[in-house]
């Protein structure tokens, strides 16, 4: 009656050419009892893109069927059923991208799924978005967080205790009907066998991994919790780098996201760190560097995180000296760029005395830019974003130095 499903991509966006690199698929009953397994990863044609998130390696897909040959017997198994996933309408939009490359339509419809994050929200009001936290909450452990079978066996278990929580048939038996009457198309395929991941192939991991899973989710507006679940991925690992963010943009797009919904759920975001970074009563400084780090991709300012900080540990968190804050300790190299108010050379002498290292140039080794205008098209502007070197504002520049006293 089920099929549930979860893939690893080389990226966010299916309209940006990013495929799908391992698919797995877990056939469940009517009760939600297990029919069937079955798994694969698959040669892309191209780059795998974040291996530091899904944890393939190009060796591993060498010898692994394309898309294509495999098409036939995933949709034999996904046809009649109702697609159950977490964040469903993400391998959704891979899967028809995939079918679509070989010339076909398929009958997979956001509409006539089943997403486990929304259920979540829906049976447990304050449960958190990502499947690690739901699966906590409901004593599902996950075993090789980002593999494809790990996630899909994950969310089955997740999907078969929200099963229970309804009587039988269930509200949305209606759209398994329907679902169950969809024609298919002929698909291409053989009988390949399936490539099974190594064993050496991992995932995200750490301190900010685990932060990203305690988030809470976002009620307003309805896309937000879709957009945020992609970000959880990307900051878990503590970096964003200048595709993720591109891929980000192109996602709230693809969402109907606004920019100023986007502004604000990256604030939230912010201050949502900070207070599931305070749980434990006290912020070690690399966790700290760590939610700098993640405030400036997203826009934010080292001031931002002091007061989501402070208003977490309702004023007993120690605001660091500066210059540090932002994760630029003392010796760290930055350059200037744009028409400031004040001349080039007062901000130069001003960084030295704060015991920063001024260059003239943008190096894959600069700690950081300083802007005029962080949006600026300048060189050096240009040159930070090829390195993902964090732009900064002067006035955010401004707040990293030592209080200036006057002579008197």
């Amino acid at each position: 009656m089920y099929a549930v499903i979860d893939t690893e991509t080389t990226g966010l966006l299916p309209s940006h050419r990013h495929r799908v690199i391992e698919i797995a698929v877990v056939l469940l009953d009517a009760h939600g009892r297990v029919e069937h397994e079955w798994v694969t990863l698959l040669n892309p044609r191209r780059d795998l893109g974040p291996q530091h998130i899904h944890g393939i390696l190009t060796a591993d897909v060498l010898a692994a069927p394309e898309f294509r040959d495999i098409a036939r017997q995933l949709g034999s198994m996904l046809a009649g059923r109702m697609v159950v996933g977490h964040n469903v309408e993400f391998d959704l939009g891979f899967l028809r991208a995939e079918f679509a490359r070989l010339g076909v339509t398929v009958p997979l419809i956001t509409e006539r799924s089943m997403c486990t994050m929304a259920l979540a929200g829906y049976l447990h009001p304050g449960a958190k978005r990502t499947l690690g936290a739901c699966c906590a909450a409901a004593g599902i452990s996950i075993e090789g967080w980002h593999s494809a079978l790990a996630d899909t066996r994950a969310t089955a278990e997740l999907f078969a205790q929200y099963l229970g929580a309804f009587a039988a048939p269930p509200p949305w038996q209606w759209a398994y009907e329907e679902v169950r009457r969809l024609p298919w198309p002929e698909l291409p395929g053989t009988d390949v066998a399936p490539t099974v991941r190594p064993v050496h192939a991992g995932g995200r991991h750490g301190w900010m991994s685990r932060l990203v899973d305690q988030l809470p989710r976002v009620p307003e507006p309805p896309q937000a919790d879709s957009y945020l679940v992609l970000l959880d991925t990307i900051v878990a690992n503590r970096e964003i780098t200048a595709a993720d963010a591109d891929q980000l943009v192109q996602v709230a797009t693809e969402l109907g996201l606004t920019r100023p919904q986007v502004d604000h759920l990256h604030r939230y975001y912010v201050s949502a760190l900070a207070d599931a970074s305070w749980a434990t009563g006290r912020i070690t400084p690399e966790q700290r560097s760590d939610l700098d780090t993640v405030a400036v991709m997203l826009g934010q300012r080292a001031a931002d995180v002091d007061d989501a900080l402070l208003r977490a540990s309702s004023g007993r968190y120690v605001v660091p000296d500066r210059p540090g804050a932002r994760g630029f300790p003392p010796g760290s190299t930055l350059v200037f760029t744009g028409d400031m108010v004040e001349p080039r050379e007062v901000w130069w002498d001003r960084a030295v005395a704060a015991g920063f290292a001024p260059q003239e140039a943008v190096r894959p080794d600069t700690t950081f830019v300083v802007a005029a205008d962080v949006d600026s098209l300048s060189v050096k502007a240009r040159a930070a974003r090829e390195f993902n070197v964090p732009i900064i504002s002067t006035e955010d520049f401004r707040r990293l130095l030592p209080t200036e006293r006057k002579a008197g």
